[in-house]
């Protein structure tokens, strides 16, 4: 089995741990700079939700100019350009300037996070091929959220302002590190040739639109539910049901990628909605603190697969070298979209009524992922299930013998 789940892997433990370290590094620090940091830095009179919205939306504006011109220069060059920058700019932070200057600094800061973001993508997709990289994005994904959640939930609510300037400082300078593996180089991994529908416009949007429509509920229509299970519980609950939703999402990202590998892109993509959908049904139907507990794993379980697939995956096999840039900031623009609609629009729909729209339109979704082709290589898929059954053999055979 070990053997296996190691065929077709031809990316270096170098590189590997290379891309984790750089995907963490920009990952954290933009959500910590979001989040915790911009609390301690803005005044109180501004709307955090709604600067937070801005800023998203600045985010998807630097990403689609950032397609245009990333893929002229050294990737590396790049990354390490906007980590000298991000140093440079959260040490600033230590000079008591106006507020408006520290405001300003957040925007030069989550500029060149999100370039270096991008970039990174980039970086993981010429370094995979289609064979290995469901695996590859759901173990770095396993690594780089155990760290998130460690960050955010143990060390980042204990700092106070010059901790927090330090942990921004020390997240931009972590990328430096990766100099320590010598003779790193992004290489193209050489892709055998697939049939010309996979660069349709027409097998791009079978795959986006589904992804798009998610993110947006989930930062709609699944907030609404969350709100509402929030204020019918006790703390107790519901630091039980957040403790299930991540251990949902460690499952979900490391389940996703090795059955988007072994089993295809379609059927992982098809699974997570679908569980999605039902366990977001129950909820409409019943609402008991097991039923609580089924949701909050659930989300967190899909929200992982899917995170692995539309982050890592899909993008890097419907990219080439020429367009990969491009199509990467599609899927992060669609990702940061939706969490900037969903920091302007904030429902107020009641448990029911939101419960099933929301299962009404995640079954919907289905549909255009039955009808794209699969993104897997074919010779792949059938390699995986002519070893599925000469294992199935080999324990029967074993079992008789016996």
């Amino acid at each position: 089995m070990s053997s296996f789940l190691r065929t077709g892997i031809q990316i270096s433990k170098r590189d590997f741990f290379v891309i984790i370290i750089f995907f963490f590094a920009f990952f954290e620090a933009y959500y910590f700079l979001i989040t915790n940091f911009l609390e301690q830095v803005i005044p109180s009179s501004l709307d955090i939700v709604m600067l937070q919205g801005i800023l998203y939306f600045f985010t998807c504006i630097i990403l689609l100019f950032g397609s245009f011109f990333i893929q002229k220069f050294s990737k590396l060059k790049i990354i390490y350009f906007c980590s000298v920058l991000n140093c440079i700019f959260s040490l600033l932070f230590l000079i008591n300037f106006f507020e408006a200057f520290w405001l300003l600094l957040i925007f030069f800061l989550v500029l060149f996070m999100s370039l270096a973001m991008l970039t990174t993508l980039c970086v993981f997709g010429n370094l995979t091929s289609p064979e290995e990289r469901g695996r590859i994005g759901g173990i770095i994904g396993l690594f780089v959220f155990l760290l998130f959640f460690v960050v955010n939930f143990s060390i980042a609510p204990n700092l106070e302002f010059y901790g927090s300037v330090l942990l921004t400082f020390s997240l931009s300078f972590l990328p430096f590190i990766a100099l320590l593996f010598k003779n790193f180089r992004i290489k193209i991994i050489p892709i055998k040739k697939m049939p010309e529908n996979y660069y349709e416009r027409r097998v791009f949007f079978l795959y986006f639109i589904p992804w798009i429509i998610f993110s947006l509920i989930n930062a709609t229509l699944a907030t609404n539910t969350s709100n509402f299970i929030i204020q019918s519980i006790s703390d107790s609950l519901l630091f039980t049901l957040e403790s299930l939703q991540v251990l949902g999402v460690l499952i979900g990202v490391l389940l996703g990628g090795f059955v988007a590998d072994i089993l295809g892109r379609r059927f992982s993509l098809v699974f997570g909605l679908t569980f999605f959908g039902f366990s977001t049904a129950l909820i409409g139907l019943f609402q008991t603190e097991i039923v609580y507990l089924i949701v909050y794993g659930a989300s967190g379980l899909t929200w992982g697969i899917l995170f692995v697939l539309y982050i890592f995956v899909v993008w890097g096999d419907l990219s080439n070298e020429n367009n990969r840039i491009k199509i990467y900031s599609i899927g992060l623009i669609s990702y940061f979209l939706s969490l900037g609609v969903g920091s302007f629009v904030a429902l107020s729909m009641e448990i029911i009524p939101s419960a099933f729209l929301s299962v009404l339109i995640i079954f919907i979704l289905n549909i255009p992922i039955i009808f794209a082709p699969e993104l897997l290589p074919s010779y792949i898929l059938e390699r995986n299930r002519l070893r599925r059954h000469m294992g199935a053999v080999k324990k029967f055979k074993n079992k008789n013998q016996g």
